[in-house]
């Protein structure tokens, strides 16, 4: 009931806004395009699917150097973290799996081959320059794992010229971080070259134990550059590296059946992870670009050594993308795109506990399909994709995705909606299982497969400085794989996903703007409500440019409402199996101020959580309470 009472009532302010404002949108024209929404780049408001963005100056105004943390500010959006600094973070989109999403950065997919998913907990966002998240069913366009959505990072690029840029900061939790980035380059050759240093400390674990109760340290090295070379007019290549160390101090999970039974303590665990990944493309571009072909290719490793348990996994990944426009310029426009794509996956245990355990794992697959687009006096867009993916270890399956834009009022108002069916392959570990040996795989699992559908109504207002945009979204899972002690199963019956997703944008000056977003979700499985997965998410960020535009100031508020988590508490005696707690609600405060003391010397300022508030992500985990930041940056170019 409430979730159509908080449609009806938006639904009602988006027409009264309609009807009540008239001014021209001339000064709200989209200029950016986005990559991850087609397989060309697209302006937004011709997408008929929910994407949001974060552009480089709302994510240098929130200040976050943690990736994850920006992620609260977009909408549709779960973010749930083990404790303080390195712990282990999961993104879920619209009630979903942290594997059901496909995470790329800089078009190389960097999920994980043996979980699916991707640990944000290692990703820094001191090079990051834009964030884009497309949400709903998207496996017509990205194969198996983008059941609800696709997230893509895009690293700082290069500029002509020469330049570099560093780095310090300094805060509570025995915090340092350094960063040195070098670039330059011209017209025909340019790259980029970005070193950051992370390290923290922090007691992750909310119960001590006889073995101690230290601080759990973390550091993050990571490594990141990209290099473009305009070979002739027709023909350009781009090349992305990136490297990540992470040492993290973690705590030990309590099974004794004693007082601390089911919750994480302190001990001497600890978890090194190497993330890496390459990526080259080359894009030919002929007749007058209306001809365009890329060719991709991708390779990603993760490794996790936790000194008794571990893994390791690879994923080569060849694409090959050829586009045609037919007619542009004129009233109706359209463009075909044929693509191909084989993917290659490896995994095996560092540490098998039995001979079954001990061979690497393969599997492959080949996918291929069509996406068309139509323009209509550029008031009405139709996209429409469909794929075909053959495995080598599961069926085959056929995914598709169609959306439609339609801009009225002068491009006021627009009506989008989407609807698409999605997989997601079973992850090596629930096929194969993993060290200590009580997790047993089971290799006859298939794949979670889902359909789902949304509509919105996208209201633009005061002369193009207020924006409005309210998504309905709903889907069903089917052959959801679910724990059954001591392995996995593909459950009966159906998942159901729903909720409605808000957004506003207001830049009420030059100098000023507002952004917040609300989500309330649904997320339900057959035994019950799914965990980790709040009712009621909200965000509210509001900047300002001051002093002649040298400094600027920034205030944010992240709302998480309840949520359940899984217990292990009471496992023996609950039959082997987990219970569900409530965890509270909790709001966080944050700062950030920054002063341009000359062009090239910047000084800031930041506060996260700062109004102290105590509240827990996962159970039995602490979380940090209000620290203050301080840093340095220095900018060089000529």
């Amino acid at each position: 009931m409430k979730l159509w009472i908080t449609m009806g009532l938006a639904v009602l302010v988006s027409l009264a806004a309609s009807a009540g404002w008239t001014q021209s949108t001339a000064s709200n024209e989209v200029e950016e395009l986005v990559v991850v929404a087609s397989r060309l780049p697209i302006d937004p408001s011709k997408i008929g699917r929910a994407i949001s963005v974060l552009d480089a100056d709302q994510i240098k105004q929130l200040g976050a150097q943690y990736a994850a943390d920006l992620f609260r500010f977009i909408p549709g959006v779960a973010v749930s973290r083990t404790g303080g600094y390195g712990g282990l973070t999961q993104l879920r989109l619209r009630g979903s799996e942290a594997n059901q999403v496909v995470v790329l950065i800089d078009g190389i997919d960097v999920s994980a081959a043996g979980t699916g998913e991707f640990d944000f907990s290692s990703l820094l966002a001191a090079d990051i320059e834009r964030i884009e998240v497309l949400r709903g069913p998207q496996s017509g366009l990205y194969g198996s794992n983008a059941l609800a959505g696709v997230i893509s990072i895009h690293t700082k690029r290069a500029t002509q010229g020469f330049g570099f840029n560093t780095a310090l900061e300094i805060g509570e939790n025995n915090t340092q971080q350094t960063s040195l980035s070098v670039f330059g380059g011209s017209e025909h050759i340019n790259g980029r070259l970005n070193y950051v240093v992370r390290k923290s400390e922090f007691d992750i674990s909310e119960n001590d134990s006889i073995l101690g109760t230290e601080d759990d340290d973390d550091k993050n090295k990571t490594l990141s550059g990209q290099l473009h070379i305009n070979v002739a007019d027709a023909l350009s290549l781009d090349v992305f590296a990136r490297r990540t160390d992470k040492e993290t101090d973690t705590d030990g999970f309590d099974f004794s059946g004693g007082p601390l039974q089911g919750l994480p303590i302190d001990n001497r665990s600890f978890s090194n992870t190497q993330d890496q990944s390459i990526g080259v493309a080359t894009t030919l571009r002929f007749a007058d670009g209306r001809s365009i072909t890329k060719l991709t290719l991708g390779r990603s490793d993760a490794e996790t050594d936790g000194g008794v348990f571990g893994s390791e996994s690879q994923r080569d990944d060849i694409r090959l993308d050829s586009s045609w426009i037919w007619n542009p310029g004129q009233a109706s426009a359209h463009r075909t795109t044929l693509f191909l794509q084989r993917e290659e996956e490896s995994f095996r245990n560092l540490y098998p506990f039995d001979p079954s355990q001990r061979a690497t794992q393969e599997r492959d697959l080949l996918g291929y399909g069509i996406e068309h687009r139509v323009e209509i006096e550029d008031s009405i867009f139709i996209t429409a994709s469909l794929r075909q993916d053959n495995n080598d270890k599961f069926e085959d399956t056929t995914t598709y995705s169609i959306d439609g834009s339609y801009r009225m009022n002068d491009g006021r108002t627009r009506i989008h909606a989407s609807f698409g069916a999605a997989v997601t392959n079973p992850t090596f570990f629930e096929q194969f299982g993993f060290v200590p040996g009580t997790f047993v795989g089971n290799p006859n699992l298939e794949p979670e497969k889902s359909k789902g559908w949304d509509v919105g109504v996208e209201q633009v207002m005061l002369d193009g400085t207020l924006s409005i945009d309210l998504t309905y979204f709903d889907a069903e899972l089917e052959s959801e794989i679910q724990s059954l002690f001591p392995s996995v199963i593909n459950v009966s019956g159906d998942s159901n996903r729903e909720g409605a997703e808000l957004t506003i944008n207001y830049q009420p000056t030059h100098n000023t703007s507002v952004m917040a977003n609300y989500t309330y979700t649904v997320a339900d499985e057959p035994g019950g409500k799914e965990v980790l997965r709040p009712s009621h998410v909200a965000s509210l960020a509001v900047s300002a440019l001051l002093m002649d535009e040298r400094a600027s100031m920034s205030a944010s508020v992240v709302y998480n409402g309840k949520m359940l988590d899984n217990d292990f508490r009471n496992f023996f005696t609950n039959g082997f199996m987990a219970s569900r707690t409530k965890l509270d609600s909790y709001v966080l405060f944050n700062m950030n101020a920054n002063y341009n003391v000359t062009d090239a010397f910047e000084v800031y300022v930041r506060v996260e959580n700062l109004f102290d508030e105590d509240y827990v992500e996962v159970l039995g985990y602490a979380t940090p309470g209000r620290t203050v930041f301080a840093g340095v940056r220095f900018n060089f170019a000529y």
